[in-house]
């Protein structure tokens, strides 16, 4: 996950924790890591920097006041940080679709949960059930509120639904028929999971890089009991992909905030003969082309280390295309 979207993820995560414990002061650290998905160690270290926030003034009366260790959290002073943050509309459109999808899915256990959330959100959310999403959106927002609400549709009746996908990876463009199987979001972004015929399984498309999305008379069939998310890793990519290895110049170790990588700690950097300094990273393999395409568009500032075949075909591809100078001057 890149580090803004972490800090954020983060940020959010922290400013629940004062109204959850004012809410449940009878729960230990150890139930609310179950709770939030968390371990118990992340929920202290959110603790003990909630115990340094506050208001502006940086006074003692200006900040949070509480007591916690693992088996009891006393908070004394939210300094008004005492409510949960509420979705917005379209994260609310979301939850409603993916309940809604799972309400009358065989075999799902705790059905009835499933059926309370959705009306109480039904109730909440009012005028907005009928097209699930703020209908007076403008630009790229309407654009994926209208794709949104036709995938809605096809879960609802079991339809397929035929669009027009612009794949990053492949720096492609294709038209696409599937059965919608599950609506997320994650890092901002809204993903729809669905079943391809065409490649016989499951595939994930980015909302708005769908474009003229009609809702077909095909029947529907998602699939999902072969269906598997994890919301630690929704895109089933991190345990299947290969890792590369590669360096960053210290001075681009911004790229990781704006796609997923791990840096190195700084006691590993390496600086070269030069004086120049580079930061080990990795990040997972999902796709060949896509990394060596990114990679030579960045190879001012990035080396890539590994895996082996991986830098072989980023130097294959590259000398192609030094090599076609030749030919032209020829």
């Amino acid at each position: 996950m890149p580090r803004t979207a972490r800090k954020i993820d983060e940020l959010t995560r922290q400013l629940n924790l004062l109204p959850y414990f004012q809410r449940h002061p009878d729960r230990t650290v150890m139930e609310a890591a179950r709770d939030f998905g968390l371990q118990p160690g992340e929920i202290m270290a959110d603790l003990n920097r909630l115990w340094m926030c506050g208001l502006p003034g940086l006074l003692p009366g200006d900040l949070v006041e509480l007591e916690h260790s693992y088996t009891s959290v006393r908070v004394h002073n939210a300094q008004g940080m005492d409510k949960p943050l509420r979705l917005t509309p379209t994260e609310a459109g979301v939850l409603l679709l993916t309940l809604e999808s799972l309400e009358n899915l065989p075999g799902l256990t705790n059905q009835e949960a499933v059926v309370s959330a959705a009306e109480k959100l039904r109730g909440i959310m009012g005028d907005y059930t009928t097209a699930v999403f703020d209908s007076v959106a403008e630009g790229d927002e309407a654009q994926d509120n209208s794709t949104l609400a036709v995938v809605g549709a096809a879960m609802d009746q079991r339809k397929q639904v035929r669009f027009l996908y612009h794949s990053h990876s492949s720096d492609t463009t294709s038209t696409r028929q599937v059965s919608p199987a599950r609506i997320f979001t994650t890092e901002g972004e809204t993903y729809v999971h669905a079943w391809e015929d065409a490649v016989n399984d499951h595939r994930t498309f980015r909302v708005d890089r769908i474009r003229g999305i009609t809702l077909t008379e095909d029947a529907g069939d998602p699939h999902l009991s072969g269906l598997r998310f994890s919301a630690d890793d929704p895109f089933a990519g991190d345990s299947q992909s290969e890792l590369v290895q590669f360096l960053l110049q210290e001075e681009a170790t911004w790229l990781a905030n704006y796609m997923s990588m791990e840096l190195a700690v700084p006691a590993d950097y390496i600086i070269d003969e030069d004086g120049v300094t580079w930061v080990p990273a990795s990040r997972p393999l999902y796709s060949r082309d896509w990394f060596i395409r990114f990679s030579i568009s960045q190879a001012d500032r990035m080396k890539v280390t590994g895996p082996d075949f991986l830098v072989d075909a980023i130097n294959g591809k590259i000398h192609a295309g030094l090599s076609a100078y030749d030919d032209q001057l020829k």
